[in-house]
């Protein structure tokens, strides 16, 4: 059954046990009324009557073929001074059921007691129960016309948005990538569906993007270290049956040990930039960050020492950031070590940290594709690079997450990595500016 004969179904019965209440209500209200206003009359024609009597006059003169009887009382009158009697009988003249009613006076005329009645014909309550069965037929008749009608109006013109959204929620589709366009409604109950609606194929679009790119780079990059290790092996086979020497075979399996290694490697980085790209590091801190940054370069000194790298640090105190803890550490452990794997031997790495912003320099040679495609996955700097090439995507992630400004330079033989915590445009304009005093070159 639609919506839309449900609400009108339900209206119905409603309507219907409302009238049905009104209905017993009206009859009794209507039938007291007529009943009260007569009662009222007669009273008035008794007094009317009894007055005369006590002036002298003939109630004659009053009474002018009205029906009325005046009964003198041997005993005092009754503690109730006003007595009604309604009854129905048959009418043999009229050939139908009248109903009378009658009020019976008592008065202490001139220290005479009397009793004065009074009656009139009213309407019977079945022809007031007749007449409001008939008004009823046809209140709920007309309005069960113009609900149905309605319906059926309203379905077309306020509920077309909504039908609207369905027919754009059935045509939708992951593999078109293209998100959901859903018309503004005229109800906020729509409204708050259609924004629900677009969120959750927005979040199922990104979710479809993030496992299609995961797929596609597993697919695609786990290939060459598959072929080596496969050569490697055929290699390794053909040794032991040859009988080779032991100096033959241990470099194989050092290949091999390799390629399992960046196997591993670009797994763990895969899923970690699905985690990022799935928001499950939302949970941030205030971290110290100076104190991780001095507690990383202690870490990574003796990487530094055996390529000879001189370090200049410059790095304020109390600088703390909101980030979580877990993604602190691989921010900086992928800067860090980029900055020595990709250095010259005997060359320099300088670290500025201070409230706004985090630059981490290095020497080293430019590289072969400009300096904002290394973000991507998978790319690198140099071919001969022994780098996965998802380091920077990484930290390009993080940073995307928690709202960083990122930025990466080479100038005048220096690559300079730029964070700046603040997202603002005219922050990131001033570091801008900022940046060229504090070019490596020129602070050394």
């Amino acid at each position: 059954m639609k919506l839309i004969n449900k609400f009108t179904l339900w209206y119905i019965c409603i309507t219907l046990t409302a009238m049905l209440v009104g209905f017993v209500i009206a009859y009794h209200k209507v039938k007291s009324g007529i009943d009260q206003a007569e009662i009222n009359r007669l009273k008035v024609n008794n007094d009317q009557m009894a007055k005369q009597m006590r002036n002298g006059v003939s109630p004659d003169t009053y009474m002018r073929g009205r029906p009325v009887e005046i009964t003198q009382l041997q005993n005092e009158i009754p503690v109730d001074k006003y007595n009604v009697r309604e009854y129905t009988f048959y009418n043999t003249m009229l050939q139908h059921r009248e109903c009378r009613l009658t009020v019976t006076s008592f008065y202490n005329i001139n220290g005479h007691y009397y009793s004065i009645s009074s009656y009139n014909y009213i309407t019977k309550a079945n022809e007031i129960l007749q007449g409001l069965l008939s008004s009823f037929i046809w209140i709920f008749a007309i309005l069960l016309t113009l609900t149905v009608l309605s319906a059926r109006f309203v379905s077309r013109l306020i509920l077309a948005p909504f039908h609207q959204t369905l027919k754009k929620v059935r045509a939708f589709n992951l593999k078109d990538k293209k998100s959901l366009q859903l018309p503004k409604a005229n109800a906020a109950e729509l409204n708050t569906l259609n924004c629900f609606l677009s969120t959750m194929t927005d979040k199922a679009l990104d979710d479809y993007r993030s496992l299609k790119e995961f797929t596609e780079n597993a697919s695609h990059e786990l290939q060459t270290p598959l072929a080596v290790l496969r050569n490697k092996l055929e290699l390794l086979t053909e040794s032991y049956l040859q009988g080779k020497e032991e100096g033959s075979i241990v470099p194989l399996i050092g290949d091999m040990q390799n390629e399992i290694d960046k196997l591993s490697r670009i797994n763990s980085s895969l899923t970690l930039l699905a985690r990022l790209e799935n928001n499950e590091f939302a949970t941030r801190q205030p971290i110290s960050m100076s104190q991780l940054v001095t507690d990383a370069l202690q870490t990574f000194s003796e990487l530094m020492d055996m390529k000879f790298i001189a370090l200049d640090t410059h790095i304020s105190t109390g600088v703390e950031v909101q980030l979580h803890p877990a993604l602190t550490d691989i921010l900086l452990g992928n800067l860090l070590s980029n900055a020595i794997r990709h250095n010259v031997q005997g060359g320099k790495i300088s670290v500025q940290l201070n409230r706004s912003q985090l630059v981490i320099s290095n020497t080293g040679m430019p590289p072969e594709v400009p300096t904002g495609q290394l973000f991507r996955r998978f790319k690198k700097g140099s071919r001969n690079s022994d780098s996965i090439g998802i380091g920077l995507a990484i930290v390009k992630q993080i940073c995307d997450v928690n709202h960083f400004n990122i930025q990466y330079d080479y100038t005048e033989g220096w690559h300079i990595m730029q964070i700046i915590f603040e997202e603002s445009t005219e922050n990131v304009r001033q570091q801008k500016e900022e940046n060229s005093t504090l070019l490596p070159e020129k602070q050394l």
